[in-house]
């Protein structure tokens, strides 16, 4: 894609006098979006910007296929060169909206790790029924009368807990790794941020947001998929 890019800005500039306006403003988007994509990639975010790339993608698609057929038509050879660099970066853009598209559980969202189960991939969570479940155990499991994060882990259940007493099937003590990095919602004060490799205690995993501690005492809830159970 940024070879093409390049190949249309070099085009472009070697018969300025022919291009439109609008053609610079739309080598100047694709190039924008290139690098979007690839600030993107390396901050292993795709999923999280997913919808904001498909729609600056779908805007670099529709420019890019409107010049695309203005300048194959050209009798000048540069500006029939700028055609086919365009055609190029046509390529990757349709195959972007193919993999951003694909819905977590393909076979593309795995592999590009745009799943849970891809690689180096980041999993989607299900906050609100988690959450509602999540705070309605708490509450059941003090009497209905805490509704904190904090009171919860004051509480003598989450003391029973912590002394490896299980008292009933959902309470269990045992380490855990996060898989990926997760940042706590701002609105949420029971969530808990973690960090890649970061190795805490798992005090309840009835839910899919499991009851941590981490290693400088904090204590909250974090997606369970983000998190493995360390069995050595």
């Amino acid at each position: 894609m940024f070879a093409g890019v390049i190949a249309a800005i070099i085009c472009a500039g070697l018969k300025n006098q022919y291009v439109e306006a609008t053609t610079w403003f739309m080598i100047v988007y694709l190039a924008l979006l290139a690098i979007t994509l690839v600030i993107a990639i390396a901050d292993n975010a795709l999923h999280r910007y997913r919808l904001a790339l498909l729609t600056m993608i779908g805007v670099g698609l529709s420019l890019n296929v409107s010049h695309i057929g203005y300048y194959i038509n050209a009798t000048i050879g540069t500006l029939q060169a700028m055609s086919a660099s365009l055609i190029f970066v046509e390529i990757p853009l349709f195959f972007w909206v193919i993999i951003l598209g694909s819905g977590p559980g393909t076979y593309l969202a795995e592999v590009c790790g745009m799943d849970g189960r891809g690689r180096g991939s980041m999993p989607t969570t299900e906050v609100s029924m988690s959450q509602v479940n999540y705070r309605h155990t708490v509450n059941s499991a003090t009497g209905g009368t805490r509704s904190s994060i904090a009171d919860y882990y004051s509480s003598d259940l989450h003391q029973s807990m912590m002394s490896g007493k299980r008292p009933d099937s959902s309470a269990v003590v045992y380490k855990a790794r996060a898989l990926y990095p997760y940042e706590a919602n701002p609105d949420d004060p029971n969530e808990v941020s973690i960090t890649k490799d970061e190795v805490m205690l798992v005090i309840d995993d009835s839910g899919k947001w499991w009851q941590v501690k981490k290693e400088n005492g904090t204590v909250g809830i974090a997606p369970s998929n983000y998190l493995a159970r360390i069995t050595t």
